[in-house]
């Protein structure tokens, strides 16, 4: 007992030991000084601070000077002269006058007796020490995956440039690094509020869901940061834990969207696609013609969120860009007569098929079924133009990325087993077809049925997007002599399905070379658009920049083209290969700054121009004439 106390009170003193680092810039002769303490021990802290002014001292004696980078320039604030803070102070009344930037910290009280009297007192550093001593409350509280996975962040900023809500003009405060601190603040408090007793305070929960909320869960973070940090999956655990601890926000918009996506019965999709679409979408598109002139006012300059906005601010954006119109009246398997789930359907040319001719299973998705059919059709309609046979999972499924997205982890796992236990049955079923491809027209869906392990429900598949498929089969679009000048803008999905090489080498393989990458977000990251839409008025508000650039570089395009003049000034269309984008751009229709802008998927686009223009009625009615045969699972 004595050797294991002597070893604790050694362990203790290590523990605040102030180790001083020196590391230089070569060259330039700026030498670092890092001091790591524990800002959970005070002492330890006191120490610190004792050791930089001693570190200061011999700098000036040795003729050096003090000077500060990154966050640690704060801390040596207190040793500059006034003569040396004055430049910096001139600066910062020019470029914030009102003060508005690090309130209080920055610029000298009326000098002390000493002359000094900036110090640390207003700053505060978020500490994971004391985690070690809290563990079952963070086991208890799920909290702890979510601090481990945040808590190698350098605080570099690399993320910043690729972060959807992270748009300098419109809000500074979201990008990933900075969700991370507040983030690492909001779990500091959390621990603090649990052993207190005091309870959780709802204001932290609710900051805690504002965080959530401001990401897209793109995961384009992931590439640049060199701590390999994904805060899309540290988002998805967080609203998780909301859900948990029954603290998420109800939204009407999101809880309407989720029912329709966790829905099965064609009668009760039927109803609520009615319901959204044919009400819903269009008192949407009349309430964006009443309040036209305060949504252009709001989408101009969009101001930066602290939570969310008031209720009648939010109304506005949720109409500032007019849902889109015209949609199939019902849904693709309504339309081929499909919905039973006891049937697997087998669609089929029988002119053109035979029993050995390949077969695909192909995963249609919610948002290429439900909402936005002619998706699913268009992409049935090609697999027959290629000649395969196309075999379609049995009644309505949903792959389970939007529960999960959400944080309703408990409804995607199970969701995701039903649908795997349901694909072992049609793949025992149908073991006479030899399927080796499952082919997706969404690239979410891409990405959570690579969790399914499809390799053990048909033996050898692999997963491969509908326009990769197509161009495998060298079926591209035919070079139109009539229109040279011809071309597209096309929009990559944050979930790109195209995973087989670069997306661009594929769109311009099938569209040909006209073809102009248009960058960003769309804003509707399935449903925020819904949930948050004053999150994704920022969102939009740069993807707008980026669609007026690349109209403008298109139109020259065009017009360099022989014969071009013509359609320079035609309309401007962009193209995407994801459900939840195609609406979004469906939204930016009056934005460009000369004519309309069209938007469509690359294979509906495909099938129109080598199909014809009434493809959707013509494959329809081939394929209802005897051209699908339902097989019982």
């Amino acid at each position: 007992p004595i050797l294991d106390e002597c070893r604790a009170i050694h362990q203790q003193v290590l523990r605040g030991r102030v180790w001083v680092a020196l590391h230089m810039h070569a060259g330039d002769g700026n030498v670092h000084t890092n001091i790591p303490v524990n800002s959970d021990n005070y002492a330890m802290l006191q120490t610190a601070h004792e050791a930089v002014a001693r570190i200061m001292a011999l700098a000036r004696s040795l003729g050096g000077v003090i000077s500060g980078e990154h966050g640690i320039g704060i801390t040596k604030l207190e040793f500059l002269t006034d003569a040396e803070l004055q430049p910096f102070a001139d600066y910062k009344a020019r470029v914030d006058p009102e003060g508005r930037f690090n309130k209080g910290k920055l610029l000298r009280a009326p000098a002390s007796a000493d002359g000094r009297s900036s110090d640390l007192s207003a700053a505060y550093t978020p500490s994971f020490g004391l985690m070690g001593h809290e563990s079952l409350i963070m086991q208890r509280s799920d909290i702890g995956a979510i601090s481990d996975s945040i808590k190698d962040c350098l605080r570099c900023g690399k993320c910043k440039p690729v972060c959807a809500t992270h748009v300098p003009r419109a809000n500074l405060l979201y990008s990933p690094r900075n969700k991370i601190l507040a983030t690492s603040l909001l779990i500091e408090a959390f621990l603090y509020e649990e052993q207190t007793r005091r309870g959780i305070s709802v204001r932290h929960w609710e900051d805690f869901e504002d965080v959530s909320d401001h990401c897209t869960v793109c995961h384009k973070c992931l590439s640049p940061c060199p701590v390999k940090i994904d805060f899309g999956d540290v988002t998805m655990n967080m609203r998780n834990l909301l859900r948990k601890m029954g603290k998420q926000s109800f939204r009407p918009g999101k809880a309407a969207a989720m029912t329709f996506l966790n829905a099965t019965r064609p009668q009760t999709i039927k109803l609520m696609r009615s319901a959204m679409v044919g009400i819903g979408f269009k008192a949407q598109r009349l309430a964006h013609g009443l309040l036209k002139p305060a949504a252009r006012a709001q989408t101009a300059a969009p101001r930066a969120t602290l939570g969310p906005a008031p209720l009648k601010e939010q109304v506005i954006h949720f109409v500032n860009k007019k849902m889109p119109g015209g949609l199939p009246k019902k849904t693709a398997r309504a339309l081929l007569d499909i919905e039973d789930k006891d049937y697997v359907p087998i669609i089929r040319d029988p002119q053109a098929t035979t029993a050995d001719t390949e077969a695909v299973f192909y995963f249609p998705g919610c948002g290429s079924e439900r909402l936005f059919s002619q998706v699913g059709l268009a992409t049935q309609a090609m697999l027959w133009h290629a000649g395969v046979q196309t075999v379609l999972p049995p009644g309505y499924l949903c792959c389970g990325y939007p529960q999960r997205g959400g944080g309703q982890f408990d409804k995607a796992e199970k969701m995701i087993t039903d649908n795997r236990v349901l694909f072992h049955r049609v793949a025992n079923t149908l073991n006479y077809l030899d399927i080796k491809t499952v082919v997706v027209s969404c690239g979410t869906c891409y990405d959570q049925l690579q969790g399914y392990q499809f390799e053990d429900i048909f033996p050898g598949c692999r997963i491969v997007d509908i326009h990769e498929y197509l161009l495998e089969k060298g079926i591209t679009l035919p070079t139109d002599p009539a229109n040279p000048g011809a071309g597209y803008l096309y929009h990559d999905p944050c979930h790109s399905p195209m995973k087989l090489q670069e997306p661009m080498k594929t769109v311009t393989a099938l569209l040909g070379p006209n073809v102009l990458k248009n960058e960003r977000c769309c804003g509707e990251s399935g449903t925020l658009g819904v949930t948050r839409p004053d999150i994704s008025t920022q969102i939009r508000f740069r993807k707008e920049e980026e669609l007026r650039k690349d109209e403008a570089a298109l139109r020259r395009l065009r017009a360099a083209a022989p014969q071009g003049s013509a359609a320079a000034q035609a309309n401007v269309k962009i193209l995407t290969s994801c459900p939840s984008c195609l609406q979004g751009l469906l939204r930016y229709e009056d934005d460009l700054a000369g004519g309309l802008l069209e938007a469509d998927y690359i294979v509906i686009e495909m099938a129109r121009l080598i199909l014809g223009e009434n493809w959707l009625p013509d494959y329809v009615a081939r394929a209802n004439a005897g051209g699908i045969e339902r097989v019982l699972v």
